[in-house]
């Protein structure tokens, strides 16, 4: 809310910057709260969820401009307020959405400062100020090619490119061998080593499995951040070891220059893990694409066509990402 006391004391430049951050601003909150009832609305095909989006929209737009009718003159009147909150207000739920687009080639973080860009945008295309006016126009136009051109010109994201960021050898990516339908979840490059991480499933125990030079002792130094804290060592085999702590079991099986790693809580018995790491493997591209981030460098995207899909799931369809 801007004062009537403080609007005399701005002036036309002034209350119009004013305004439009308040609408950027509330327009990122939004999207940060009530918007999340849009994908929510996606994936479960109805619409009647999504409606507060637009309504808080519109709202939000509208009372900025009846608090501040200076800053947009043109309609400082209530019908054409209305008119123009309900338009801008539309706008900015299609431009945040749009944004989430474009943001999926970097980095879904990536999209939260502009969330609320879109509003002020075609906020700034009603000011006063011609000079505004023109920016927001031209701003508008270049972020929405900008906005297309660039995902659409990166590199297309393949498993190759994803384990190439990561800097780990493929030979290095020993996986658990969990079944097709048990695909690693998480993995994290740390010291030359790519650790597999297996989400609990039912009653079957989380599972760690990773690659490292070679294991020759029990007192031989692994250079990860994954390490049992007091933890005992004991050798089981020829290059096989096994630690314990109060909280998980790790078995260790040399193979040549390197050591696979098999871990788990203390439902995993030792016999089991040395079955496992029998049957470890590299990731394979499914497993990669499962587990392993994408490029932070960027991946090419369709956002035109991912933008159009999201919006027709709401409706109809499938589900985004389903």
């Amino acid at each position: 809310m801007i004062p009537r006391t403080a609007q005399r004391r701005l002036t036309g430049g002034q209350l119009a910057a004013l305004a439009l951050g308040s609408l950027w601003l509330l327009g990122t909150l939004g999207a940060l709260t009530v918007g999340l009832l849009l994908p929510l609305a996606a994936f479960l095909h109805a619409p009647w969820i999504a409606l507060p989006v637009p309504l808080v929209s519109i709202g939000v737009v509208y009372l900025i401009g009846f608090v501040a009718p200076e800053a947009f003159p043109s309609v400082a009147k209530p019908w054409p307020r209305l008119a123009w909150a309900f338009a801008t207000g539309i706008c900015g739920v299609f431009g945040a959405i749009f944004v989430l687009e474009v943001a999926e080639a970097f980095d879904p973080w990536f999209a939260v400062p502009f969330l609320g860009v879109p509003v002020l945008l075609v906020a700034g295309l009603f000011t006063r100020d011609l000079r505004v006016r023109a920016g927001a126009g031209v701003l508008l136009v270049a972020l929405i090619a900008g906005g297309i051109a660039v995902p659409a010109s990166l590199p297309l994201d393949t498993p190759a490119r994803r384990l190439a960021s990561t800097g780990v050898p493929h030979d290095r990516t020993l996986a658990a061998d969990l079944g097709p339908r048990r695909l690693p979840t998480k993995t994290t490059e740390d010291s030359g080593s790519l650790i597999v991480e297996y989400a609990p499933q039912l009653w079957v125990s989380p599972v760690w499995t990773f690659a490292t030079d070679a294991v020759e002792n029990c007192e031989t130094s692994v250079k990860t951040a994954w390490r049992l804290e007091n933890a005992t060592c004991a050798q089981v085999g020829e290059g096989e070891f096994i630690r314990r702590n109060a909280d998980r079991i790790e078995f260790i099986q040399r193979r040549g220059g390197l050591s696979v790693h098999l871990a788990g809580n203390h439902n995993w018995k030792p016999e089991e893990l040395r079955e496992l790491a029998g049957k470890t493997h590299p990731l394979t591209d499914a497993e990669i694409i499962a587990a392993v981030p994408k490029a932070a460098s960027g991946n090419r995207t369709d956002v035109v066509a991912g933008f159009a899909t999201f919006v027709r799931a709401i409706f109809v369809g499938r589900s985004v990402g389903y």
